[in-house]
C-alpha cells in the first residue's frame, strides 16, 4: 500500500508536469489502465492513450495548475484543491461553453481572455505506486472567464 507522502508527491507532480508541458512525464505517474474523470460527471476516460490527448489539450491551451497543500488517506487517495487557468481560445472555452460550464454566447475579445477554474483533484495512487484514478472536481459555478493577465 502507498503511504501518505508518496501519494502527496503524485498528486503536485501532477500539476507540475502539466505546468512544465511535460506530457511523457506526467504520462510516468500512471498506471496503464487508468480511469480519470475530468470533471467528474462529464464521463470516466481510460488508459493512457486518453490521458495522453487530455494533457495535450490542456497544455497546448496555456493551462497553468496552481496547487494548494495536499492532503492524504492512509489508502493511497489523495486530494488538493486548485485553481487552473487557461486560454479560452482555441479549444477551452468552446469546449467548455458546449458543455453548459460557461455562459452559451463567448466573452467580447475572446482572444483576450483565460478562463480560470476552481478544482478539487484527488487522485488514488495502486500498489505500485503509480496513479490508477482522477477525478477532477468542478462545476458550474467554479468556472470564470477572466482578463489575461
Amino acid at each position: 500500500m502507498p503511504d501518505e507522502e508518496l501519494a502527496k508527491q503524485l498528486i503536485l507532480d501532477h500539476c507540475r508536469k502539466i505546468n512544465e508541458g511535460d506530457v511523457d512525464g506526467l504520462l510516468k505517474l500512471y498506471a496503464e489502465d487508468c480511469c480519470f474523470e475530468d470533471p467528474v460527471g462529464n464521463g470516466k476516460q481510460y488508459g493512457l492513450h486518453a490521458l495522453s490527448q487530455r494533457a495535450a489539450a490542456a497544455i497546448f491551451s496555456g493551462a497553468y495548475e496552481d496547487a494548494g497543500s495536499p492532503v492524504a488517506s492512509k489508502d493511497g487517495w489523495a486530494a488538493v484543491p486548485m485553481v487552473s487557468t487557461f486560454n479560452y481560445l482555441p479549444l477551452a472555452g468552446p469546449a467548455m461553453t458546449e458543455s453548459g460550464l460557461l455562459p452559451p454566447h463567448p466573452p467580447e475579445d475572446p482572444e483576450n481572455k483565460m478562463i480560470r477554474v476552481n478544482i478539487v483533484m484527488v487522485i488514488h495512487v495502486n500498489d505500485d505506486g503509480l496513479v490508477d484514478r482522477m477525478q477532477a472536481f468542478y462545476g458550474k459555478g467554479d468556472a470564470s472567464v477572466v482578463a489575461r493577465t
